[in-house]
């Protein structure tokens, strides 16, 4: 009986180390295969001061029922933290980042914490060699920052990761090395088994991390992170197309880079940046999302989409809605319909093609939306179809087109969206189209004046320019931003020669041509 008794607490202490074991890094990237950042709110000098509200508690809820299993939070600490020893952080700054730090975790998320735009460190470890005194008292500052953070959130979750350093750009490789073997030994002081997370010099590109220094070899918890807006002068820049077969094979090759690192090295890799700028090209900004989602999953690594609120924005953290990049984040799967492609065949069709991945579903359903993210359903079709004609399309508006399937264990897997702007109806055959219309009632042939009437739904620039047979410019009637409304304007033909001329008047994507014939 007395052995019993001594037994019991040992067996229920077993269970409790069980249920309560360490996360280790291999296990923390599986719940690191859909993430997100919270860009530009918590790394500009002063929380939301670039355009962004501050963090609300609503995001990670918002986060979590969208699909996302991982948070990356960007903080600068710069202009928190005292310029002389101690070098203090500012306790309610501290406050505040283990505020939103804890929102996050509460939620059951993986959370990445990190430095992000320490420019005052990164630019006097550029070349240590002309400013040494100034870049040892940098690192002493820095030392310091991550000694305070380690001890501050030594007993979180963890759930919680530690990001060493962002981009470490213009700091020398060696200094960079150096830096994350330093910090590394602050944080093990007080957080020995937890999660932290490295790059290589520069952007923290795929090529600087598989180049970079181990900080220590020994250590088990190790994750190596890398950023991607690959090609940049698309993904950066906005530039060209994404999507062809050398495009989709690069993407493919930048994870076939890292994935030997990580085998090589026994540690995991998180793509913790990645995202391809609003201003390019539509259809190829959603076929790049889906195909960096596609090879992540393919290839073992987290991915956290780069979402800022600007150029790269996904959530918008004032409405708490999120735009079509959402679903390409959450339900994309390698399985997913690909390589989709529309066309105009005709004159009120449009034909959707794609090739199928996944053959074990009852259906296909096709969503049609005519704006980004307000998708509605269409129709369905045969699991093993994979092309579709849409007869019901209006001239001169712009459709968006996804397919869906529902898996055999009810997994949702989608296709990127991918959009096309519908060919506005010549004007001499239809005279009014979704409520831009250009009269009908001045005589042709015309001597030697007319009038044109036109109405717009709503404010916007309106053009309405006369041409010759040559398509050279002969006359300007309209090139002006104008209110909702009916107006005329009137071609005088009087110094021009007798001919063929044609009107062509346009308005956002709808685009209006007359033939006008004039005689004198």
């Amino acid at each position: 009986m007395k052995m019993k008794g001594i037994m019991l607490p040992l067996v229920l202490l077993g269970f409790a180390v069980i249920s309560h074991a360490q996360l280790t890094p291999q296990e923390a990237l599986k719940s690191m295969e859909r993430g997100i950042n919270i860009g530009n709110t918590m790394d500009p000098p002063y929380e939301g001061q670039w355009g962004n509200p501050p963090v609300q508690e609503r995001a990670f809820d918002d986060y979590r029922s969208a699909g996302f299993t991982a948070v990356r939070i960007p903080i600068t600490w710069d202009k928190h933290t005292s310029l002389v020893p101690p070098y203090a952080v500012d306790s309610t700054w501290m406050n505040r980042v283990e505020e939103v730090v804890d929102w996050g975790l509460s939620r059951g998320l993986i959370i990445i914490i990190d430095a992000h735009h320490e420019s005052w460190l990164k630019d006097a470890l550029a070349d240590t060699a002309t400013n040494l005194p100034h870049a040892d008292s940098c690192i002493a500052r820095f030392d310091s920052i991550w000694s305070q953070i380690a001890v501050r959130f030594s007993n979180k979750s963890d759930s919680l990761i530690f990001e060493i350093l962002n981009e470490p750009y213009p700091m020398s490789e060696s200094n960079t090395d150096s830096l994350n073997a330093s910090v590394l030994r602050i944080i093990r002081r007080t957080n020995p088994t937890r999660i932290v997370s490295f790059s290589g010099y520069k952007w923290s590109n795929s090529d600087q991390l598989v180049t970079a220094a181990i900080p220590d070899s020994s250590d088990k918890y190790l994750i190596g992170y890398y950023h991607s807006y690959d090609p940049w002068n698309f993904g950066g820049l906005g530039l060209g197309t994404y999507g062809g077969m050398a495009d989709i094979a690069g993407t493919a090759t930048k994870f076939d880079q890292v994935s030997l690192w990580s085998a090589n090295n026994g540690i995991p890799v998180i793509l913790d940046e990645f995202g391809y700028i609003r201003t390019g090209d539509y259809n190829s900004r959603m076929c790049a999302y889906a195909t960096v989602v596609d090879q992540a999953l393919r290839h073992g690594v987290g991915a956290f989409a780069w979402d800022d609120g600007g150029n790269y924005p996904i959530y918008d953290r004032v409405t708490g809605t999120f735009n079509e990049i959402k679903d390409i984040l959450v339900h994309t799967y390698p399985t997913s319909p690909y390589r989709l492609s529309l066309n105009e065949p005709s004159p009120g069709k449009i034909e959707l093609h794609w090739t199928n991945r996944y053959t074990g579903g009852d259906s296909i359903v096709v969503e049609r939306g005519t704006g980004g993210a307000d998708f509605s359903y269409l129709t369905t079709l045969p699991p093993l179809s994979s092309d579709f004609v849409d007869s019901s399309v209006a001239a001169g508006l712009t459709y968006y087109y996804k397919l869906s399937i529902a898996t055999a264990d009810s997994t949702l897997i989608q296709s990127y969206p991918i959009r096309i702007n519908v060919t506005a109806t010549d004007i001499s055959s239809a005279t009014v189209l979704a409520g831009f219309s250009l009269s009908d009632n001045y005589p042709n042939p015309f001597n030697p004046s007319t009038l044109m009437n036109f109405s717009i739904p709503r404010y916007g620039v309106v053009t309405l320019k006369i041409y010759d047979v040559l398509g050279r410019e002969v006359k300007v009637l309209v090139d002006e931003p104008r209110a909702p409304g009916r107006y005329t304007a009137s071609f005088d033909g009087s110094k021009l020669p007798s001919g063929i001329y044609f009107a062509r008047l346009k308005f956002e994507n709808r685009t209006l041509v007359r033939q006008l014939v004039l005689v004198k």
